[in-house]
């Protein structure tokens, strides 16, 4: 049978799936519109505030450092250039960090690794550019001048 054909006989099917992808089309450019307006107010509030840029790889094993809060905060979250980060008031701050490492696995389908929560203290500069990763060696996240 045809791909299309089933869907012509069954048109309830293919109104259903246009409105789902319509309505998460939607939503996405809600939440970055929403995500946008948070940023700029925060920016607004500290105009000298850092951007802490957050490691990510994926080719076969995918493997992610992601931030929980920030002094206790939601982290304000900025995607720039294909990069994610946060951006961060100068000065020392308290953060709460999440590693996770996914690779496909023998037995099963994908085997996960994690760090659980990790708090950690860091110390921006004003205007500063930060990158935060884990080294798998050492088992420890990283943290760093993005000119290192």
């Amino acid at each position: 049978m045809d791909f299309f054909a089933l869907f012509q006989q069954n048109w309830q099917i293919s109104l259903v799936i246009g409105i789902v992808i319509i309505g998460s089309f939607i939503f996405n450019i809600h939440r970055m519109q929403k995500t946008k307006a948070l940023n700029l107010d925060f920016l607004a509030r500290h105009p000298d505030a850092a951007k802490i840029y957050l490691s990510a790889k994926a080719l076969i094993a995918s493997e992610a450092v992601n931030v929980q809060s920030v002094n206790g905060g939601a982290p304000q979250i900025f995607y720039e250039k294909g990069k994610t980060g946060f951006y961060i008031a100068p000065g020392k701050s308290a953060v709460e960090l999440i590693y996770t490492r996914s690779r496909p696995g023998v037995l099963y389908r994908n085997v996960t690794e994690s760090t659980g929560v990790v708090k950690k203290e860091i110390e921006t500069e004003p205007g500063g550019c930060y990158k935060l990763g884990y080294d798998r060696k050492e088992k420890a996240f990283t943290f760093g001048s993005c000119a290192e």
